[in-house]
């Protein structure tokens, strides 16, 4: 198993635990040169599901393949920016590294704060599960063997659609993998930016948080957390692993990942360091055989 080249490693550990976008931009720059092509892969870009310019959609998969697992991913941006194709890089290296192996990818956006707030976002991932049921298997997708996956805002947007009693997305998908989201609100750790999507109600932050709505559902879950994540987007990992031990007597699939930030463990996909890739291809595999 290959890790971080040591200049990387070295720049990501001067940077520390933040995730302000000058930190975004550093990481994702060291992290291009190291990423895989994407030659004979398919990209479809842009489909729409539904009317609004952001409810759009990118598919990834591989020519000929047919019946094979679906990842739906659901980008980052702190809940007011983000897009599945920031660049030529990023985020189609986590298409193309899926559809590399066999697995038919799915990356989606959203609509955004401050114009659109909770549970807009929730719901628009609930309308990208819909078009992949009924569609993924025009790209070679099997419609019953998909995994939803998130990263930061998306990890929050991917659990409250999955928990929230209104929407179930549990009962779709196969399995879940959650990386350092936003779980539950806490007044304390209430930044502008979330309360832009969430608001600032203490009364309701209960019923917003998706660690509230575990209980009762039954879905598999691999929760991972970056060693230099900020405290405020690290915490909830654990928030929402607790509950999700408490639904299963047992601890979930959990994964700190050394070395990284909050923005190199998604960038690394489709590079030499495998440790996050290979925990999420043997989740995909699990969750999905039979």
């Amino acid at each position: 198993m290959d890790f971080l080249p040591q200049h990387v490693r070295t720049a990501i550990q001067e940077m520390g635990a933040g995730a302000q976008p000058d930190i975004n931009k550093a990481t994702k720059a060291l992290f291009a040169p190291l990423l895989e092509g994407g030659q004979g892969i398919t990209e479809t870009q842009d489909i729409a599901y539904g009317d609004h310019a952001r409810q759009r959609m990118d598919v990834y998969s591989s020519p000929g393949i047919k019946g094979a697992p679906v990842v739906i991913y659901i980008p980052g941006g702190g809940f007011t920016g983000g897009d599945k194709r920031q660049d030529a890089n990023f985020f189609g290296n986590v298409g193309r590294f899926f559809a590399r192996r066999g697995v038919v990818a799915v990356t989606g956006n959203y609509r955004l704060a401050p114009e659109f707030t909770w549970p807009s976002a929730a719901q628009d991932v609930a309308c990208i599960m819909a078009w992949v049921k009924e569609h993924i298997a025009e790209f070679g997708g099997d419609a019953e063997r998909i995994v939803l996956f998130g990263h930061s805002a998306g990890a929050s947007h991917a659990a409250s659609c999955l928990f929230d009693p209104e929407l179930r997305g549990d009962l779709q998908v196969r399995g879940a993998m959650l990386s350092s989201g936003l779980y539950v609100l806490r007044t304390s750790e209430m930044r502008p930016n979330v309360a832009q999507y969430f608001g600032s109600d203490e009364t309701t932050f209960a019923r917003r948080s998706a660690v509230s709505h575990v209980a009762g559902t039954t879905i598999p879950v691999l929760l991972t957390v970056a060693e230099y994540d900020p405290v405020p987007l690290a915490t909830p990992t654990f928030d929402l692993a607790i509950a999700l031990t408490r639904r299963d007597g047992h601890p979930p699939k959990l994964l700190r990942l050394d070395d990284h930030n909050h923005y190199s463990c998604i960038s690394s996909l489709g590079t030499s360091d495998t440790r996050y890739s290979s925990a999420l291809l043997a989740f995909v595999e699990d969750v999905t055989k039979g």
